[in-house]
């Protein structure tokens, strides 16, 4: 599952970076711009609220005004969305400056920069970025799929389990087990015999 997701994390990713590119083109500025990694922070935790923590999954740090505390689970910012986003297999940075110039325009409409927003001004903003009448949608489409694969995959963990990704513990998913779950069972036999096409239908 994880690389399924991030593969389409990937190609989402990659379909908004003409758009990108296009942003960039007509203002050259963006080219030099520096993510700001709290508010790609702060991003994240308005997709998928969190808990306030210092502390990612990996141990990476986390701003301390990003999380707004909407929620009191762990959310994308603790299961190490930023480190997603920096990966460079699914090409998240080439976005980055572009969606960064949108957010904090569309930010400053909402009262201030997006990380001093309360929450409820960050939703409001993010959700005008993903509104059909934008035309930058795509790049925030691609954006919100980081933070998804993220918590929901534990992309950054070459192997996910409830312990090491909070996204699985919420869900209550026990994660991979490369050598399955000794106590689990489906309290039936299991079928051993073949059908006669070789398919189950």
């Amino acid at each position: 599952m994880r690389h399924a997701t991030v593969l389409g994390a990937g190609a989402l990713v990659l379909s908004a970076v003409p758009l990108a590119e296009q942003m960039i083109a007509a203002n050259p500025a963006l080219a030099v711009v520096t993510p700001d990694d709290a508010t790609l922070q702060a991003f994240a935790d308005t997709i998928i609220p969190g808990r306030k923590t210092d502390k990612t999954d990996l141990g990476n740090e986390i701003h301390p005004d990003a999380i707004a505390g909407a929620d009191g689970e762990p959310g994308a910012v603790e299961a190490d969305t930023l480190a997603l986003m920096k990966d460079p297999r699914i090409g998240f940075t080439a976005l980055a400056p572009a969606l960064l110039l949108d957010l904090e325009g569309r930010a400053l409409g909402q009262g201030g920069p997006f990380l001093s927003l309360p929450f409820d001004k960050r939703v409001a903003t993010v959700l005008s970025g993903l509104d059909y009448g934008n035309g930058s949608r795509t790049l925030w489409e691609a954006a919100a799929a980081v933070p998804f694969v993220a918590f929901c995959a534990a992309a950054v963990h070459p192997i996910g389990t409830s312990q090491n990704a909070s996204g699985y513990r919420v869900m209550g998913y026990p994660g991979a087990a490369p050598n399955g779950y000794a106590g689990f069972s489906y309290r039936r036999k299991l079928a051993t015999e073949r059908t006669r096409k070789g398919v189950l239908s």
